[in-house]
């Protein structure tokens, strides 16, 4: 091994335990995440990138469920950090993780908000700049940033693409080293300690009965992955709640949504955002473009049984499901403090 490739090895060494101990942290704060088997199978990849997109939802809505009923403090927009501390839980729930386990799981969620932003616009979608929320092709790069900012060493060929421009790539590590920060304070001044992890208050989990077909599909996915119980486990058991709690998956019609309702001290899912996450699945099933060029994403679209074709259309049904929901950004959680 020449001095070149010792450089090299003690980089990506000195990269691996910044990350383990930047994230041993969120151990602390969220625990581990539920285990989903994944394999070459197109059905466990749609199952994926479902759950993956269901876990970055909690982790999203308890971030509003712990500002307002612990009264953090929240500099600039609260949809930002609700976004930043899901992303962060979720690379930690994939600590120890292969590469070929990390970077589908991780990806499915940024992949859903480009396909968001791509469905918006195929639909000639009005885009409300004036928002509380942040664009569609937004959340994307921010969700990007802080993946690659994770570990820039693994994922550095991410730089100068569509998904990470030059520019962003240079503050991507910075952002996430603070994204870290606040959650260590948050977790000093609002956690439980290691030594206590005796959960002061419920938090429960409610499976209403679903009114279709594809809706009792997504709730035995939810299930068989344990995942919305291991949360509400954690989340009881890292924070002193002042009231019991409720994660409740229901049916909600025509709206795929998820929010955190104050008044009832509820975290509803809808069934149909489930379902429209599967949708945007076969959306990037269909066009993974974005993915196929970036050479350390490629590989892992062969390995998860969705290689790299050279074009790919919209597919019909997947348009029918733009047409017929709001944008999520658009849903009930604008409404939150509504009684």
């Amino acid at each position: 091994m020449d001095g070149h490739q010792i450089m090299c090895t003690l980089k990506r060494l000195r990269s691996t335990v910044v990350l383990v101990r930047t994230l041993s942290l969120f151990t602390l704060l969220f625990g581990a995440s539920a285990a989903v088997s994944e394999n070459n199978d197109q059905q466990n990849l749609r199952r994926l990138f479902v759950l993956a997109n269901l876990e970055f939802t909690l982790f999203h809505e308890i971030s509003h469920l712990l500002i307002d009923e612990l009264k953090l403090p929240v500099l600039g927009m609260e949809e930002d950090a609700a976004d930043r501390i899901a992303i962060i839980a979720m690379l930690k729930g994939r600590q120890g993780k292969s590469e070929q386990e990390i970077i589908p799981w991780l990806f499915s969620v940024a992949g859903d908000w480009y396909a968001e932003w791509e469905l918006r616009h195929s639909l000639k979608r009005t885009t409300a700049y004036w928002d509380g929320q942040r664009l569609e092709i937004q959340r994307f790069h921010n969700i990007v940033c802080l993946i690659y900012g994770s570990n820039p060493d693994l994922l550095e060929d991410l730089i100068a693409t569509p998904l990470l421009p030059f520019e962003r790539a240079m503050s991507c590590e910075y952002e996430f080293q603070m994204a870290h920060q606040a959650v260590e304070w948050i977790l000093a001044n609002y956690g439980h300690s290691d030594a206590d992890k005796t959960a002061d208050v419920k938090v429960s989990v409610v499976y209403k009965k679903p009114y279709n077909s594809t809706n009792q599909t997504m709730l035995e996915w939810v299930k068989e992955s344990g995942l919305a119980d291991r949360q509400a486990l954690l989340l009881a058991s890292r924070f002193g709640l002042p009231r019991e709690t409720l994660i409740e998956f229901d049916n909600c019609g025509s709206s795929p949504d998820a929010y955190w309702h104050k008044p009832t001290g509820t975290i509803y899912v809808c069934y149909e955002l489930l379902s429209h996450f599967l949708k945007m699945a076969e959306h990037r099933l269909a066009k993974p473009k974005w993915a196929c060029n970036v050479a350390s994403l490629r590989q892992y679209m062969d390995d998860v049984g969705a290689p790299c074709p050279k074009t790919g259309a919209i597919p019909q049904s997947v348009l029918e499901t733009g047409r017929a929901s709001q944008s999520r950004s658009d849903g009930k959680e604008k409404n939150k403090n509504d009684p």
